[in-house]
């Protein structure tokens, strides 16, 4: 009888272990967010993990090449690819994307971060056009502010995600 109650024991921390393992490896197949990205060489659009912080790598391997896509359409029920496009791409100063890079290693938040070194250190530019634009300039607002339009249909456009 002895062995029976041990073997209760052995499967019951088993069954421990197995969730354990579950829990803190995460599930198979979870779904982790992204966002798009674009290849300035390649001239392609790539998914990214949400938390991706441009300029980053590209898909042809060439460093900062890869920059944060901002993707426009109609809202499901209604899409048609003639209305899905790219409304600006977005990327952030060497020195901003340093100092993040530091942080993160660190465990620690940017010390003295605000929303104007935000906006002067994040660029915007549109997909067709070379020039960036910090975000806290008049032509890089224009250029945010500018993909809010309705579809050929009437709805509003949204904001896109990879599946």
């Amino acid at each position: 009888m002895e062995w029976r109650s041990m073997l209760k024991y052995v499967l019951l921390a088993l069954v421990v272990l197995v969730v354990a393992v579950y829990v803190l490896r995460g599930r198979p197949g979870e779904y982790v967010p992204q966002k798009y990205f674009y290849d300035l060489s390649e001239q392609r659009l790539y998914a990214v993990p949400r938390d991706a912080f441009p300029p980053g790598e590209g898909i042809g391997g060439e460093i900062g090449d890869g920059v944060e896509a901002i993707v426009i359409g109609c809202p499901e029920s209604c899409a048609s690819p003639d209305d899905s496009r790219i409304a600006y791409l977005k990327s952030h100063t060497p020195e901003y994307k340093a100092k993040r890079e530091e942080a993160e290693a660190k465990g620690e938040d940017i010390p003295g971060l605000t929303r104007a070194y935000i906006a002067e250190n994040t660029l915007i530019r549109l997909v067709d056009d070379t020039t960036w634009h910090p975000g806290n300039t008049r032509r890089g607002a224009e250029i945010v502010s500018g993909w809010k339009v309705r579809c050929s249909h009437g709805a509003w456009v949204e904001p896109l995600f990879p599946q």
